[in-house]
């Protein structure tokens, strides 16, 4: 991946736009790696039922974005393209987002083919708008995203 030099959060966010378009929510099923037993699936499921479109609101990521032992691989395509969103449109009201998002590829699970953790789905130009998301988000909060930055390369290769 050649290195972009820096973006402005605009330009980034155009980037996000072209290559995370909105997907079609999963069904319930699909959505979980845990049976409809598992207590903290009917929890997220009854937080997330009313979201059915593809684009995600707020209010849906909040229940999903800390869940990854618990989603799978499905729901964070359906996630992600609203919550990268809403980390450079600066309206995540939690704080939380952009240190979130680091975690996700430090914990890169390539092995597990259900998991959260599995970005085995992103494209070479997903994975280059990322690493802009990534070093926008060093630059802008002073989070620490080497490591991710680096699996995510490697992702790439």
């Amino acid at each position: 991946m050649e290195y972009e030099g820096y973006l402005t959060r605009e330009e980034i966010l155009e980037r996000v736009e072209i290559a995370f378009p909105f997907v079609d929510r999963p069904s319930c099923k699909e959505l979980f790696v845990f049976d409809k037993d598992d207590i903290m699936r009917k929890i997220i499921e009854s937080g997330i039922s009313k979201y059915v479109e593809p684009e995600l609101a707020y209010e849906g990521v909040l229940v999903l974005y800390d869940e990854f032992s618990t989603i799978s691989q499905k729901a964070v395509q359906w996630m992600f393209p609203s919550f990268l969103r809403f980390i450079l449109k600066k309206t995540d009201l939690s704080g939380n987002f952009h240190w979130y998002l680091p975690t996700y590829f430090e914990n890169l699970d390539l092995v597990t083919e259900n998991s959260a953790y599995n970005f085995s789905w992103l494209s070479r130009e997903q994975i280059s708008v990322l690493l802009c998301v990534l070093e926008y988000l060093s630059e802008e909060y002073g989070d620490l995203t080497a490591e991710a930055q680096e699996r995510l390369r490697d992702l790439g290769r």
